[in-house]
């Protein structure tokens, strides 16, 4: 049975073996979108265990009317959005974690850590990154954690037609951002056809969704 089936009659107390087979359902899914969102394995290895964090301290907020991993992906997003927030220049973070993953022996932090975080700032994520907050916000849940519109919708607190609408503003912009970055890397002028081989993953974030491609790029 799975657990959400019962957790609705949660009061204030939840059991450690009841988080347990939460964190065994949903931690994987949960950390993964921690990742795409802070962009770094740090922060999402934090992100992720806190999530778990919040449902054990405050399991009773979770009444059923939902499934429980949309719950705590509204958990994540709050936590993630406070993390922001008390940053005021997240990209000066994520370049200080890499020097100093990159320039400490025998730091915490290992080589695959370190190459995830590089490897982040390489994708699409990066620019995903880039977008309005709302926008970004839609196109993680929908593409990275795999949700249904109707999900999405219930993470966010908005209509169905809401999340559809900034899924399909968020891919336009991030098609522009693409063509951008591929036009700087090529060095075209603006106005030319920027070149066919950096753009082309954008272009087909549109056609991929539904077989989740996106999801794989990290």
């Amino acid at each position: 049975m799975r657990p959400e089936a019962r957790w609705f009659r949660w009061t204030a107390s939840v059991k450690p073996e009841e988080v347990q087979q939460a964190a065994d359902l949903y931690f994987a899914r949960i950390h993964r979108a921690a990742l795409i969102l802070c962009g770094n394995p740090w922060d999402a290895d934090d992100l992720a265990q806190e999530t778990f964090l919040v449902l054990a301290r405050d399991g009773s907020g979770f009444a059923g009317r939902s499934s429980l991993y949309t719950w705590l992906y509204g958990v994540l997003l709050n936590l993630e959005r406070r993390m922001r927030r008390s940053r005021t220049n997240r990209q000066k973070a994520l370049r200080l974690l890499s020097e100093q993953a990159a320039g400490q022996q025998g730091s915490a932090a290992g080589p695959e850590a370190c190459l995830e975080a590089a490897e982040w700032r390489n994708s699409l994520w990066a620019l995903v990154d880039q977008l309005p907050d709302p926008q970004r916000v839609a196109l993680v849940l929908r593409f990275a954690a795999e949700l249904k519109y109707e999900e999405i919708a219930e993470v966010v607190g908005c209509p169905v037609g809401t999340v559809k609408s900034r899924i399909h503003h968020g891919l336009l912009g991030l098609r522009a951002l693409a063509a951008k970055a591929a036009e700087t890397q090529s060095g075209e002028p603006r106005g030319r056809p920027a070149a066919a081989g950096p753009a082309r993953p954008a272009a087909g974030l549109a056609a991929q969704r539904e077989q989740g491609g996106i999801s794989r790029v990290v």
